[in-house]
């Protein structure tokens, strides 16, 4: 696993989290799954997406 890469439990919890807070990571969510070939890679592409969003706040 490179450097900062989340275990896809750690990428689910924090998309959980991040779909608490901002109503618009939902709809990104559904989004990246339905343009990712798999499910995992899409939960990737996402975590690493929230992550630099919430940092940018």
């Amino acid at each position: 696993m490179a450097k900062g890469d989340m275990k896809p439990e750690e990428a689910q919890l924090a998309i959980a989290k991040a779909a608490q807070m901002k109503p618009q990571v939902q709809a990104m969510r559904d989004r990246l799954r339905k343009m990712a070939d798999d499910e995992e890679k899409g939960v990737q592409i996402l975590a690493n997406a929230i992550r630099r969003f919430l940092h940018q706040e």
